[in-house]
């Protein structure tokens, strides 16, 4: 089956939105949840669409692997959207400066680690 580049680049983001954000409990409501928290934004798709991506069958991508630095920011997505939300319950109608939401992100991201100690975190 022809699938474009940038299809398949779409798959393996949602594959990998998957495994980042993705809860046993409750699977059909969690996919839903991680489709309607951030996949609809990045990939702008239906959720249909969303589960026909992740039919790793239908697919051949095996070969390809998204670049780290990628990887990275779809693993801090969940953080990212903590850290505005924190911001804008603060301030509601204003304009935050990278450099705030960027310090409220490692805050975010400080108190996860204080919760789960030694817990790495797998980039693959």
């Amino acid at each position: 089956m022809y699938v474009s580049e940038h299809l398949k680049w779409r798959i393996l983001i949602t594959q990998a939105l998957k495994s980042f954000h993705f809860e046993r409990e409750n699977a059909n409501r969690n996919l839903k949840r991680v489709f309607e928290t951030f996949g609809k934004y990045l990939l702008g798709t239906t959720y249909d669409t969303f589960l026909n991506y992740l039919n790793k069958e239908k697919y051949d991508i095996s070969k390809l692997k998204l670049p780290p630095h990628i990887l990275i920011a779809l693993k801090l997505l969940d953080a990212i959207r903590l850290a505005c939300d924190r911001l804008h319950a603060r301030r509601p109608n204003a304009s935050w400066t990278l450099t705030a939401i960027i310090e409220e992100l490692l805050a975010v991201v400080r108190e996860k680690e204080t919760e789960h100690p030694g817990r790495r975190t797998r980039v693959d």
